[in-house]
């Protein structure tokens, strides 16, 4: 039986898994490409869980992620087409994404990571530009050293 999915990317980097929600055409596959080229480029693990569907687990308050059985190792390149890509079965997630507008971004948000509430999981969210992956790479980068500190500098 096949579980319900949401519209998300879900990728790990180090051990670290990350949940990118935004609509489409938002750039969730641009970032994801983007943030495991960085840690590859700095010699650490990341690979695709999922693109475009996600099918999502609680278990023990954790949230788990892992693609429908039909886009496994599947990735949309936009323009370019769907194409083969390295890629894990499942993943803990630890970071939620949110792809927004950037007339959206406060400049200086109040928390600029927040509690999010998935599936009945508390999980650690930020907001990040949507087709921005530069800007979003950055500002995923400062909340990993929020998060986790002590662990490499993945991107």
């Amino acid at each position: 039986m096949n579980r319900p999915t949401i519209h998300a990317n879900c990728l790990v980097v180090g051990t670290k898994g990350i949940l990118i929600r935004g609509q489409s055409g938002s750039g969730k596959s641009s970032l994801s490409e983007a943030l495991i080229e960085s840690a590859q480029v700095r010699g650490q693990f990341a690979a695709l869980v999922s693109d475009d569907r996600v099918q999502l687990r609680v278990d023990s308050g954790r949230l788990t992620a892992e693609p429908p059985s039909t886009l496994q190792g599947l990735m949309e390149i936009r323009g370019f087409g769907i194409v083969q890509v390295r890629h894990l079965p499942k993943a803990q997630v630890h970071l939620i994404v949110d792809l927004i507008g950037l007339e959206e971004m406060e400049r200086i948000p109040e928390h600029a990571v927040a509690n999010v509430m998935l599936e009945g999981a508390q999980l650690s969210g930020i907001k990040c530009p949507a087709v921005a992956p530069q800007s979003a790479l950055r500002l995923i980068r400062w909340a990993f050293r929020h998060l986790f500190p002590g662990s490499p500098d993945y991107f």
